[in-house]
């Protein structure tokens, strides 16, 4: 026999850090959920403006403000049906990071990448964050789940509008070729 404990359901954490790759992320960690049954936690990684900080990372929340991209997750988890939770967190913090993970239950990490470069740096990061969270004290649950989503090509980019635009009857989208 099996017991749910309430509050004990799966979660996946979207780590989002400005970058384009966040969009096509945030769409593989709402699927993911809703196919997982499980709450999405979206953790917007920001960067706090330091002395001496390389504008770069200043710069990625440019494109697309971090309200702007919960509004986006937001409308994309309502319209799946699924359970959000928002969460700014400090990207040089990295401990917080892990203390908020480990202490939210997180089952499975979610993060977009962008390039070649992107991947590997991202899968080594991932790599060593989940590391620390294995390490802690608290935590128990076992081994994480971790998906890296790259960019898109022109396949998949009409396999998502086909989607939307089978589930969105009300907003038909059709791809129109130049």
């Amino acid at each position: 026999m099996r017991v749910e404990h309430r509050g004990m359901g799966k979660r996946v954490a979207l780590l989002a850090d400005g970058s384009n790759s966040d969009l096509y992320a945030s769409f593989c960690a709402v699927k993911l959920a809703r196919r997982m049954d499980a709450k999405l936690m979206s953790i917007l990684l920001v960067v706090e403006r330091h002395d001496g900080q390389n504008n770069s990372d200043v710069e990625r929340w440019q494109a697309c403000s971090p309200a702007e991209f919960l509004y986006l997750v937001s409308n994309l988890g309502n319209f799946e049906g699924i359970r959000l939770s928002y969460h700014l967190i400090d990207e040089a913090d990295e401990d917080s990071l892990v203390e908020f993970l480990v202490a939210s239950k997180i089952t499975c990490i979610i993060m977009g990448t962008q390039d070649r470069k992107d991947f590997e740096e991202k899968q080594a990061w991932l790599s060593g964050l989940v590391q620390k969270i294995y390490g802690n004290r608290r935590w128990y649950l076992g081994d994480l789940t971790v998906f890296l989503a790259r960019p898109w090509g022109e396949k998949d980019f009409r396999k998502v509008l086909n989607q939307i635009s089978s589930d969105c009857s009300l907003y038909p989208i059709e791809m129109v070729s130049g």
